[in-house]
């Protein structure tokens, strides 16, 4: 719960994986495919070059996904176009080795409050990520102003997912239930029933 309640109070999509877990079914590959966003893969990369081992260092992870925008389907009915990712990832991790490598490779980097962000490209495009280091068991990745809203609940000074009170009791719900699991509000759960069945507009309320 004190995870759930880190990320911003208006996602679309909440979601979780037991990575730890999910790696000894022979499904993982399949899982980390199909399901995990790709920008963590994004991430594990930048997690290798900095000396650790996402397969063995990363326990956990939960993201949310934000639309960027929305648009109508020939049936009247609004699903995402577009969206931003935030993700926490669990595990074991240096912060201070990796923020030193990180620096002498000159990443770009953004000081909010007392952290410093990690840019995946130049910094400045709309789609760049960032990530930080939460703590040595905590790790975050990310469009910069989701991190931002993230850093601002952790503060108290911005409400968090625990405040939703369509999504948050359908998230407590889930939780725990197993070792995959997300939550969607209606214009993602109609996206994914499309994306199953395309040509799908008119979808229950």
């Amino acid at each position: 719960t004190d995870i759930i309640g880190l990320f911003p109070k208006d996602v679309g999509e909440f979601a979780y994986a037991d990575l730890k877990k999910a790696r000894q079914f022979p499904w993982f590959a399949q899982l980390k495919e199909q399901m995990l966003p790709s920008r963590f893969r994004q991430f594990e990369q930048f997690l290798a070059a900095a000396g650790i081992n996402p397969d063995s260092q990363v326990d956990e992870l939960a993201w949310a996904l934000v639309p960027a925008s929305v648009s109508q389907t020939a049936g009247g009915v609004a699903v995402p176009t577009g969206d931003q990712i935030v993700g926490v990832a669990l595990g074991q991790f240096s912060p201070a080795s990796a923020e030193a490598y990180f620096q002498k490779q000159k990443l770009p980097t953004s000081k909010v409050r007392n952290y410093t962000l990690f840019a995946f490209g130049s910094g400045a495009g709309p789609n760049d990520l960032f990530f930080f280091f939460i703590d040595s068991n905590t790790a975050a990745f990310g469009h910069r102003a989701l991190l931002e809203k993230l850093i601002d609940v952790r503060f108290g000074v911005e409400d968090g997912l625990l405040r939703n009170d369509k999504l948050f009791p359908l998230i407590n719900e889930t939780n725990g239930t197993g070792t995959v699991w997300a939550v969607l509000n209606p214009s993602y759960t109609r996206l994914a029933m499309q994306q199953l069945m395309p040509g799908i507009d008119q979808f229950p309320q």
